[in-house]
């Protein structure tokens, strides 16, 4: 019979085992990240990505936050979709398309490498979610975009 204590152990050895080996994958992501709003490295990479947004149905001005979503996080991604709403820059298409897509493909990178670093294979997680995004968005815009999408229910000040 195991012990409790042996269990306990390996429990914790595991976790931080996975602990380690996952902040070998974000200490460096989270760098770059920085390097890259430094630089605004992110801000020349949207033109980059315009026949693709193009083609989901997206304007130019919501590639920035499109991509900062995408390399970012859906939290990053958020301060970036909210400050360009308010400067008037998304209408509510953009920001439903741009919401959309995160919701099935943000941090990319970084969270296929934290799968791949618990044994994932990386390849088809990484390829299958970008193109369910882009799979999706395209077929929304074609198919729904004529339909009113509902303003957000808010506080009134």
């Amino acid at each position: 019979m195991v012990s409790v204590v042996a269990i306990l152990q390996e429990a914790c050895w595991g976790s931080l085992n996975n602990v380690l080996r996952m902040a070998i994958i974000i200490i460096p992501l989270m760098l770059l990240i920085e390097i890259f709003k430094d630089l605004n490295l992110l801000e020349h990479l949207t033109s980059l990505v315009n026949p693709l947004t193009r083609f989901i149905g997206l304007d130019p001005e919501g590639n920035l936050p499109l991509m900062a979503g995408l390399f970012f996080g859906i939290s990053y991604g958020a301060g970036i979709i909210i400050n360009s709403a308010r400067e008037g820059k998304l209408t509510m298409e953009d920001i439903y398309l741009i919401n959309l897509f995160l919701v099935i493909c943000h941090s990319l990178f970084e969270d296929t490498l934290l799968f791949a670093a618990i044994g994932a294979n990386w390849l088809p997680l990484l390829v299958g979610r970008f193109l369910l995004a882009i799979l999706v968005c395209a077929l929304w815009y074609r198919w729904h975009a004529h339909l009113p999408i509902p303003a957000a229910s808010g506080r009134t000040s």
